[in-house]
């Protein structure tokens, strides 16, 4: 595929949003994005004539040419359960390829799901059982990979955080995405497959190898987490993580984070050097999406600050980005 950091010179800028009514035209107020990454719900994509509703919202959105549209795919499947790359069920397959259907009307160059095999018990934290659910994931990636290649869409995978919340505050732990590593064995087996280096788990990640205690009233299994991940190690700081994984790196979330659970922050609100992270990041990220949490999903007043830092340090760095100021 061609790199659009080669053929523009430069990466694309886009913001979060959902696709409702609300959030979409919210996004493209000015200053105006390159684009808009479109978490998907999976009650946005769930029963009948669900594609003909977002194509009706996208068709009203008049948005303006060369807008580029990502899909991100959700973390919980259709039956109700966690979405999984171990299941390879056909519930996930099914979600699968309901996104690719959208990113293909919609004209997305790509789709984003998450490396993760989630379970509510840490115990399934260990090496054996990391190596278990790699091979358990492979089927399912290459799968994926050829849905979404077929399609003329670039598939990626997404790192996740030691301890993660899926979007209801619960506790999950996985035996793979964490870990920089676990990425670059799926990218290396699975032709075609990319990343998006999500900085906000990446820096969680980073925060647990370094033996960042748990918050005293954090839930009895995160202690558990913690411990294993101060035991097992890793890279010390955010751009050890990334620059391992820079050959396959298509796409970046870029937010804060601060100790084990603490995840989309402000730019500046936290403990990763995001300058730092996002200059290191824009020699291969193609695109770059705004992902700090805000108190009102409707209004990207958060968003819109990452807009605007990420715009500066491009710039700084000589890679003129986005339309923010």
């Amino acid at each position: 595929m061609t790199s659009l950091t080669s053929a523009r010179n430069r990466p694309l800028v886009l913001l979060k949003a959902r696709p409702t009514d609300v959030q979409l035209a919210d996004r493209l107020c000015q200053p105006q994005p390159d684009g808009v990454e479109l978490y998907i719900h999976e009650a946005d994509v769930s029963g009948d004539g669900w594609l003909e509703m977002l194509l009706a919202r996208f068709e009203r959105l008049a948005a303006p040419d060369g807008f580029t549209w990502i899909v991100e795919g959700p973390v919980w499947s259709l039956d109700g359960e966690l979405f999984g790359l171990c299941r390879n069920a056909e519930v996930d397959r099914e979600l699968t390829r309901r996104l690719v259907q959208l990113a293909a009307r919609i004209g997305a160059p790509a789709l984003n799901v998450h490396c993760v095999d989630g379970a509510a018990d840490p115990g399934v934290l260990g090496e054996s059982q990391r190596a278990a659910a790699l091979e358990r994931a492979l089927p399912f990636l290459h799968w994926y990979a050829g849905l979404c290649l077929d399609a003329g869409i670039h598939p990626l995978i997404e790192n996740v955080p030691p301890i993660c919340r899926m979007r209801r505050s619960a506790f999950i732990y996985t035996p793979i995405g964490v870990e920089a590593r676990d990425l670059a064995e799926c990218c290396r087996a699975v032709p075609g497959l990319g990343i998006t280096l999500d900085t906000s788990h990446a820096q969680l990640a980073v925060n647990a190898f370094r033996g960042v205690a748990p918050d005293a009233a954090a839930d009895s299994t995160v202690e558990t987490a913690a411990r294993f991940y101060r035991e097992c190690g890793g890279p010390a700081t955010l751009n050890a993580y990334i620059e391992p994984l820079l050959p396959w790196i298509v796409s970046a979330h870029i937010s804060n984070a601060a100790g084990l659970l603490d995840e989309g922050l402000p730019y500046t609100q936290g403990d990763a050097d995001l300058d730092s992270a996002v200059r290191l990041l824009a020699r291969s990220a193609q695109y770059f999406v705004t992902e700090p949490l805000d108190p009102d999903d409707d209004r990207a007043v958060l968003k819109r600050d990452v807009q605007a830092h990420l715009t500066r340090v491009l710039r700084a760095s000589g890679l003129p980005a986005g339309s923010a100021v």
